[in-house]
């Protein structure tokens, strides 16, 4: 029911952004980032602009079935806070934007001419060590495969959440080979419980409905810093190290405000504002939280983000295979 609702909210406010989009001083704005950051962000950025900005929040598979619908009419201006596979897997959806700020991006953050960093997402177990009934903290992808945590892993569905994509990319890429990954992952989905909503992930763990997530850093450290009964793990065999992305939509109404809404969100300002919020910036000049582990102690997979682009059609496809056989 609450899927249901969520949908409806979201139709609505499509239907209103295609009756604002076109005013002026106004950007509309497709988004699957967390609330927390809209709420700390865009009304700094209305502040400094005197832009105002309509906020329309999905998930990004939802967002990108929305823009590819609207194509020839294009109703938004921005896709903001989205695994940057879903830009570079449908270009023709955007338009390349260079953002003010450019220069000052940390290595590896440039992965594409299509989209800007937004973020460095960092992929991590979170774990509620209370409710694993007495079996070992999994500190590895592999550990986490293991059938003694049958039915006690949340995940976000590949097919649906950007941030689950890039956790299965991750460990089919971190094995050696894309073969042995599947092997390990066809454990791990073996003990998955799937959701819709990526958000939900960390949300169970902490609430104690299951013991271990597979989430984003930023995610699991809003419960760890909430007093939550929970804790942060990186895998041994390395994660993801990933900027998401953000995007000037093609044939965007306010294409102008659009750009400007992307130079601020890489601007040094807003960049500290990631930081305070737990997501790794993506500029040289801005540090890290420093409630989270330096990122050169985070064990890299090295992530191949133009591998996970290019193959996303056809991992997505044998992921849905695999959850047919396994689930």
């Amino acid at each position: 029911m609450k899927n249901r609702f969520q949908k409806l909210a979201v139709s609505a406010a499509f239907a209103l952004s295609a009756t604002t989009a076109l005013a002026d001083g106004s950007v509309t704005v497709y988004t699957a980032v967390p609330q927390n950051f809209i709420d700390a962000l865009v009304p700094m950025y209305e502040e400094k602009t005197g832009t105002s900005v309509e906020i329309i929040k999905a998930g990004s598979g939802e967002l990108l079935n929305r823009l590819t619908a609207e194509a020839d009419n294009p109703q938004g201006d921005v896709l903001w806070s989205v695994d940057g596979t879903v830009i570079d897997f449908n270009p023709d959806l955007f338009e390349a934007y260079e953002a003010a700020g450019s220069d000052m991006l940390a290595d590896g953050m440039k992965q594409s001419d299509m989209w800007t960093p937004f973020t460095a997402v960092v992929m991590v177990l979170i774990v509620n060590e209370g409710k694993l009934d007495g079996k070992p903290v999994p500190d590895s992808w592999a550990a986490l495969a293991d059938p003694s945590y049958d039915d006690m892993v949340s995940s976000a569905k590949a097919e649906a959440s950007g941030s689950a994509y890039i956790q299965l990319a991750t460990v089919l890429q971190a094995f050696g080979s894309e073969e042995a990954g599947w092997e390990t992952y066809k454990g791990l989905l073996s003990n998955f419980v799937l959701s819709d909503s990526s958000g939900a992930v960390p949300r169970f763990v902490n609430d104690g409905e299951l013991a271990v997530g597979v989430t984003l850093e930023d995610a699991a450290l809003r419960y760890v810093e909430g007093g939550g009964p929970v804790q942060i793990v990186y895998p041994a065999e390395g994660t993801a190290i990933a900027p998401d992305a953000m995007a000037l939509i093609a044939g965007a109404p306010n294409a102008d405000n659009g750009k400007s809404f992307i130079d601020f969100m890489l601007s040094a300002e807003a960049q500290a504002v990631v930081a305070e919020q737990g997501r790794r910036p993506v500029r040289s000049d801005v540090g890290s939280n420093p409630a989270l582990v330096p990122l050169p102690e985070v064990n890299s997979v090295g992530y191949d983000a133009a591998w996970a682009a290019d193959n996303r059609a056809r991992l997505v496809e044998a992921w849905q295979d695999m959850v047919l056989d396994v689930q």
